[in-house]
Parts: C-alpha cells; sequence; structure tokens
C-alpha cells in the first residue's frame, strides 16, 4: 500500500477501522495512503504528499543515535549534579549544627569548684 507524509501540529488519537488505536504526536509521520486519506485525520493533520524514501536514513539513524547518546551522558550529568548537591546539603547542615553549638554562651564556674557562698541577708 501507498505511504503518505502527514504533519501533526496537536496531538490526537485515531482510531483504526478494526478497532485499534493509534496516537500522533506533533511531527512528522509516515502512514498508510488509507489512513492520510481518512476525513479524521485530514482535520486534524496536514498531509504533505507521498512519503518521502530517503537514501539519507543511514545519515539520520546516526543523527538520531549520536543525539541519543548526548541525552543519556546529559541525565547521567544531571544526576551526579544532583548528588552532589545533596551531599553538600548535608555537609552544610551538619556544620550549621556544629556552629550553632559553638554559638552557645559558656558558663564559667567562678568559684573554681568550691560550693557558692550563702549571702548573709542579716
Amino acid at each position: 500500500m501507498a505511504k503518505k507524509t502527514i504533519r501533526v501540529h496537536k496531538r490526537f488519537t485515531f482510531t483504526h477501522e478494526d478497532g485499534t488505536s493509534q496516537e500522533f504526536h506533533p511531527g512528522e509521520h509516515t502512514v498508510d495512503e488509507k489512513v492520510a486519506d481518512h476525513w479524521f485525520v485530514t482535520a486534524h493533520a496536514e498531509v504533505t504528499g507521498n512519503a518521502k524514501v530517503s537514501a539519507d536514513t543511514k545519515e539520520f539513524q546516526a543523527q538520531i543515535d549520536s543525539l541519543t547518546a548526548q541525552l543519556e551522558e546529559k541525565d547521567k550529568t544531571i544526576i551526579e549534579i544532583q548528588t552532589a548537591s545533596e551531599e553538600k546539603t548535608q555537609q552544610i547542615d551538619s556544620l550549621t549544627a556544629q556552629l550553632a553549638a559553638l554559638q552557645e554562651p559558656v558558663v564559667e564556674d567562678t568559684n573554681d569548684g568550691k560550693k557558692p557562698k550563702p549571702t548573709d541577708s542579716k
């Protein structure tokens, strides 16, 4: 069956004649001619013409693979940064508690360990 390309601007779900559903997200999609010409699809997408069979598929796949690898690397970096941030937050909390303990007023014993003298109020 011939293929056509459609350009979707807003996500929609198409129900085929056999009852199965297919979601279309924004972007270009290659679909069967029968789907592309369906009234519901034409109401929700722009039919851009016959699908182009490109010899550049390998080049596009290489770009997709490269971008996917970059995304995975970025995800790893984000996780590393979040972990480091959590560790720094724990260190800050610990140091803040230590500082608070050091800033408590010191009560000096002025009697050199002797019992305090009672004061005479006579």
